[in-house]
């Protein structure tokens, strides 16, 4: 009886002496994969059922989960006091719901993206959104995804990803061909490789040489007037009637030299440019750099830019306007 009673004391002695113990035995301890799964291991041993356990099992039991607390308390403060090894032990976050890849060029290749879809914000350049990258949607198998009418074409725009119906004007016809070649078409039916055979094409409100909107998968795209194939201008056309933008133009940005957010100074700057642009063919610039016009329909519009010339429709030649534009800037 003696000797069990100095049996219980030597381990109430030991229980006393753990936080001690455990202070210097966790010292310098590293919380890895193993010291976890032996932690989870003793826990997981102490849930067990037992059906009769002896005062001596069960202050041995004690002591065991007094060790494992304590050594479970250790390694949270290792890892408390260490952040490196306190991310490492981290879940895995969830990967992002949003998904974004770079606004499309006469490229087939895409690099990451910067900004998503305009949506119905009308914030697009004063809001800090726009970018260097282009909102022409990208080229895939030798063309980009247009529609043609007879003779004039236009290239799918990246935003909207549906255009609201209040944006929409007349139908202007309905798909007679769907082709994966369409420069091999003639310029007398409506065509596209975007949109399927029977959708109908609709004029943007007022803006009918500009853009013009189809559904495709489902969706309302829109797409903006440019040259394809050797085919820009039609009869006496000028950069204005491709570009029926004027008096809408609440911001404009030329990409790697600045924005202008006053309507004024942009209603001017445009009238410069259709004045005073001249027509250098019907083909299209190889550029990274853009002139991004926001209207007062919510819409955004591109022209490609390189040195001294725009091109979307056409390719026109205007040092005037870039030298007023880059002195408002100032």
């Amino acid at each position: 009886m003696k000797m069990n009673e100095n049996r219980a004391s030597q381990l109430e002695s030991m229980l006393k002496n753990l936080p001690e113990a455990a202070e210097q035995g966790l010292s310098g301890l590293t919380a890895g994969p193993a010291l976890k799964a032996r932690i989870q291991l003793a826990a997981a041993e102490q849930k067990q059922p037992r059906t009769r356990i002896s005062p001596m099992k069960l202050v041995r039991s004690v002591s065991l989960a007094c060790c494992c607390a304590l050594l479970a308390l250790g390694v949270f403060q290792v890892t408390r006091t260490n952040p490196a090894m306190s991310d490492v032990e981290q879940p895995l976050q969830p990967a992002s719901l949003i998904s974004s890849s770079t606004l499309g060029n006469d490229s087939t290749t895409q690099a990451p993206a910067l900004t998503g879809d305009l949506g119905n914000s009308g914030l697009y350049i004063r809001s800090g959104h726009s970018n260097t990258d282009s909102m022409w949607a990208p080229t895939s198998g030798g063309y980009f995804p247009m529609v043609g009418v007879n003779g004039k074409y236009y290239r799918m725009l990246t935003t909207p990803r549906n255009a609201e119906s209040r944006l929409l004007g007349s139908a202007i016809g309905t798909v007679k061909e769907f082709t994966t070649e369409p420069s091999l078409s003639g310029t007398d039916t409506v065509l596209s490789n975007a949109a399927s055979l029977g959708e109908t094409i609709y004029a943007v409100k007022g803006m009918e040489n500009t853009l013009v909107a189809a559904r495709v998968d489902g969706q309302m795209r829109l797409f903006q007037r440019v040259s394809f194939n050797g085919n820009a201008l039609r009869g006496r056309e000028k950069l204005a009637d491709t570009l029926q933008v004027k008096d809408h133009v609440i911001a404009m940005e030329l990409t790697g030299v600045g924005a202008i957010t006053d309507p004024a100074v942009c209603s001017r700057l445009l009238d410069t440019l259709f004045d005073c642009a001249s027509y250098d063919g019907s083909g299209s610039l190889s550029s990274r750099q853009y002139l991004i016009l926001e209207l007062d329909n919510n819409l955004v519009v591109q022209l490609a830019v390189k040195n001294d010339r725009v091109a979307a429709c056409g390719v026109w030649s205007c040092p005037e306007f870039f030298e007023e534009f880059e002195a408002h800037c100032d």
